[in-house]
Parts: C-alpha cells; sequence; structure tokens
C-alpha cells in the first residue's frame, strides 16, 4: 500500500517558516539552478530502501519536487532573494568537479559563504511537509534565524555535507537515527541530490562523530563572510546512507521522508 505524500498546501494557509497565515506559493527543493527540472515520480523512502525499482506506483510531480508552504515573503525575497544564489553557486561547483574526468585533488576548496547556503538549505527543507509550522524549540529559532541575517546559527543544529555522485534525490525532514554502538537517538533532516547531499541534525548527543564536512563550524560568520571549504572527494559515504540501517544502526521515519526518481529513467529500469 502506497504512503500519502502531500505536497500542495491550501491557497491561503500557515507558512512553513514564519508562521504568518497568508496566500502560499510553490517552492522547489532543491532551488531551481541546482538540478535538471523534469517530471519525477514520488515514492516514500520505506518504498524505495533496498530496491533499484519501487514495485509501486508512485506520486507524479511535473517540474521537480515542490511544495506549496511558503509565503511569498519567505519563498521569493528570503530565499529566492537572499541565499539560494549561493547555494545554487556551491552545488554547482561540486557537480562540475564530479562530471569532470581529469584528476580531483582531495581535499578541495571551494569559496564560498556558509551563512547563505545553511540558511538556502534549512528554508527549503522546512518547506517540506502541509501545515508544518508547530511552535516550539526548533521552529521558532529557525524563523528568527531565517529572518534576521546577523543571528549565528541555533547551536541546536549542526549541518553536514559531501559528494553525492548518485541519481536518486532523497530527502527527509522527519527521521530519528540511532547508532546502536552509542544508544542515543538524534533526530536528523536531510537533502540528497546529484552532486550534494546534506544532513542536518537535531540535538546531536556529543558521542556522535560524522567524519564528513561541517557547515556548521561557520556558524558564528558574518552573512556575506567568504571562506574556503573543503570538499573531501575521497571520503563519500554509501549511496543509501544514512537513510538505509544497517547492522550497527536504526532508523525510523514519519510522513516526510521521501525519494523521487526521474519518469524517463525509471521507465527504462
Amino acid at each position: 500500500m502506497s504512503i500519502l505524500i502531500a505536497t500542495r498546501g491550501p491557497k491561503n494557509g500557515i507558512c512553513n517558516i514564519c508562521g504568518e497565515t497568508g496566500p502560499l506559493t510553490e517552492d522547489h527543493t532543491p532551488p531551481k539552478g541546482c538540478i535538471k527540472v523534469s517530471q519525477v515520480e514520488l515514492h516514500h523512502i520505506l518504498e524505495h530502501l533496498n530496491k533499484s525499482k519501487p514495485s509501486i506506483k508512485g506520486r507524479y510531480s511535473q517540474n521537480g519536487i515542490k511544495y506549496r508552504t511558503l509565503c511569498r515573503r519567505c519563498n521569493s525575497e528570503l530565499l529566492g532573494g537572499k541565499y539560494d544564489q549561493e547555494f545554487i553557486n556551491f552545488v554547482n561547483k561540486i557537480g562540475m568537479y564530479l562530471k569532470t574526468e581529469l584528476y580531483i585533488p582531495s581535499p578541495l576548496s571551494i569559496k564560498t559563504k556558509p551563512q547563505k547556503i545553511m540558511r538556502s538549505l534549512l528554508g527549503h527543507i522546512a518547506a517540506q511537509g502541509v501545515d508544518r509550522y508547530l511552535k516550539g524549540k526548533i521552529t521558532e529559532p529557525l524563523k528568527d534565524y531565517m529572518q534576521d541575517s546577523s543571528l549565528a546559527l541555533p547551536e541546536s543544529l549542526n549541518i553536514y555535507f559531501w559528494p553525492y555522485p548518485y541519481k536518486h534525490h532523497v530527502m527527509a525532514r522527519d527521521c530519528a537515527y540511532t547508532d546502536l554502538t552509542i544508544r542515543e537517538p538524534v533526530a536528523l533532516w536531510f537533502l540528497k541530490f546529484f552532486p550534494v547531499a546534506f544532513m542536518v541534525t537535531i540535538d546531536e548527543p556529543d558521542e556522535y562523530n560524522f567524519k564528513i564536512g561541517c557547515l556548521s563550524t561557520y556558524r558564528e560568520l558574518e552573512i556575506e563572510q567568504e571562506v574556503e571549504v573543503n570538499i573531501d572527494f575521497s571520503n563519500i559515504p554509501h549511496p543509501f546512507w544514512p537513510e538505509a540501517p544497517t547492522k550497527t544502526s536504526i532508523v525510523i521515519y514519519g510522513q516526510e521522508a521521501i525519494v523521487s526518481f526521474d519518469l524517463k529513467k525509471i521507465q527504462q529500469i
């Protein structure tokens, strides 16, 4: 039985970022400019794991994955107007290196503005799910961080990234990951698409030590401050990490955890 995937919020509703009520607009995740937008087939992540092709039909979506969940100000003025271009530039630079046939030194550094990348990422993940603004210790600091560019990244959040040379587009807003050697769960949000994957941890226990790139190292930077961010092309996790359970990990999902396939490619499998 297929799990319902809701992407179209009401024409008037509560914005997933700021919590204000009004007209809602469609948000592309990831933003346009990162990937070639096409018709995709959406599945809940549980229907996808350990299968090269889902056994049941998913939900079709024209022009990629998009959610009608953000007000125009958060979507166009904040994400589109202030943060997305830096995110797109960062993603496309990684993609350029993954596509090249030349030798890639590792680590390789890319000059970028981490505060803009982190805000763009968090905004588009927050857009996932209809009517998902719930006042609390996560949404309120996130709203403040998105609206006030002088603030540091909230201490409850860590943001990781790694090169992702795979075709499946995976995203989750409701995920609990437990390393069985640590026995403490950590809440995850993640967004994975060629050529890069991002993972956000919430209240990450000190015992965890994810050996991948970490953008939250730069949580205190000014919004326009540029730094050289190292990209490690020699340490690429398994294509189904962190979503697939292993002998040493357990993963639990809620409603907002999906994988999408390019419709033309899935028909060729």
